[in-house]
């Protein structure tokens, strides 16, 4: 019998967010600077998981597992999406997915958007089983600041544009993180790494689509895959 499915409530925040940084620390050994969690996040995720659980997302849970997605215009997503041990991604996981993206894509969304770390391979091996399409890969690469006050907000490169912030608070690279909006054709990517390191950057993050130019350029300059992006498009309505 498959795990049945049900509606969280805010009271399922705490358990949630525990489950969350139970994978953040596993993340951790993937990508050190990328995925190392702050310290003690899980009451501040638990309140705002218990804000998207009282407000318009689709919160789902089993017992062994949640999930949470939100829909942003077209556009679904999916973060928060963790299972108590990874052999109940088949089971747990599917579940949780299957109900969620039916319901993400009834709201309006005619694409959804699943993050993963691209090392958490039962995970990832269960977007593919479902149906989702690999579709985008953030490359990181750790940097070494050239300055300790540096001004974030949006910069822009030869080249290329971004934003120079904050990590999410239930992560702490340990400083800024450069996340990079547009690459131009033919920018090297080690050009985004210097001067993402003189804005006082620990850390630069590339959005990349798979087997592409951009992400041949991102492996020759030292750069490696954090995280995976799939796709679930909404099906096509016969007529």
């Amino acid at each position: 019998m498959p795990p049945k499915v049900v509606a969280m409530t805010p009271a399922d925040a705490g358990w949630a967010a525990a489950l969350m940084e139970a994978r953040r620390r596993a993340y951790a050994r993937y990508s050190p600077v990328f995925w190392r969690p702050a310290a003690d996040p899980v009451p501040g995720h638990a309140a705002f998981l218990a804000g998207q659980i009282g407000g318009d997302a689709v919160a789902l849970r089993t017992d062994a597992g949640f999930l949470v997605g939100q829909v942003r215009g077209a556009e679904g997503g999916v973060d928060d999406f963790a299972v108590a041990a990874p052999a109940l991604w088949p089971t747990h996981g599917r579940a949780l997915l299957e109900a969620a993206l039916a319901q993400l894509h009834a709201r309006g969304a005619a694409e959804v958007l699943v993050v993963t770390a691209q090392r958490d391979l039962p995970k990832s091996g269960l977007l593919r089983e479902v149906g989702l399409r690999l579709v985008e890969q953030w490359w990181v690469k750790e940097l070494r600041p050239g300055t300790d006050d540096p001004r974030t907000g949006p910069r822009d490169g030869n080249g290329f544009s971004g934003i120079l912030g904050p990590a999410p608070p239930v992560y702490d690279p340990g400083g800024p993180v450069f996340l990079a909006h547009r690459v131009d054709e033919g920018t090297a990517a080690s050009t985004v790494a210097s001067a993402a390191a003189e804005w006082g950057a620990v850390l630069a993050v590339v959005p990349a689509a798979p087997r592409t130019g951009l992400s041949e350029e991102l492996t020759g300059a030292g750069f490696e895959v954090a995280s995976d992006w799939y796709s679930s498009r909404r099906p096509a309505v016969a007529g």
